[in-house]
């Protein structure tokens, strides 16, 4: 699925919540005055590790951070991260193609090792070959 966003009724539900007495918007993250720099709506759990996207995003689901003071540092030291572990472990549990290139020996090769090391191969069912040497019988013609 696609990310998700927050609507404009839940932005601005955040923005009352980030907001003091006085009508400044204040980071959620460090309580710096952000009000005319540039802020972003910053999701607590990272969309890209919520499996369920079928539930509509609250103001719950999202915090208030000013762009330079929290909301990129935050992102780049822990989101990212995080995030790409999570897909490399998914990689992981994920069943992967047989290997085209068995090693030999190993059970995809069709190879069982034995406990002293050696390895015992399937033979083909066919007709054994006969066995040849490779070079010449000696004449023993004198």
């Amino acid at each position: 699925m696609t990310r998700r966003e927050f609507s404009k009724p839940v932005k601005g539900e955040m923005l009352r919540r980030a907001s003091d007495a006085k009508g400044r918007i204040r980071c959620e993250g460090c309580g710096l005055d952000v009000t005319g720099k540039a802020i972003e709506f910053d999701h607590t759990i990272p969309e890209a590790l919520v499996l369920d996207k079928s539930r509509a995003l609250t103001a719950a689901d999202g915090r208030l951070l000013g762009k330079a003071c929290c909301h990129d540092p935050k992102t780049h030291k822990h989101d990212v991260p995080g995030i790409a572990r999570a897909k490399r472990l998914e990689q992981t549990r994920v069943a992967r193609a047989p290997s085209r290139n068995p090693l030999p020996g190993s059970k995809a090769s069709g190879g069982k090792r034995k406990m002293n090391g050696t390895v015992e191969r399937r033979t083909c069912p066919a007709a054994p070959l006969s066995e040849r040497s490779i070079y010449p019988a000696p004449s023993r013609a004198r």
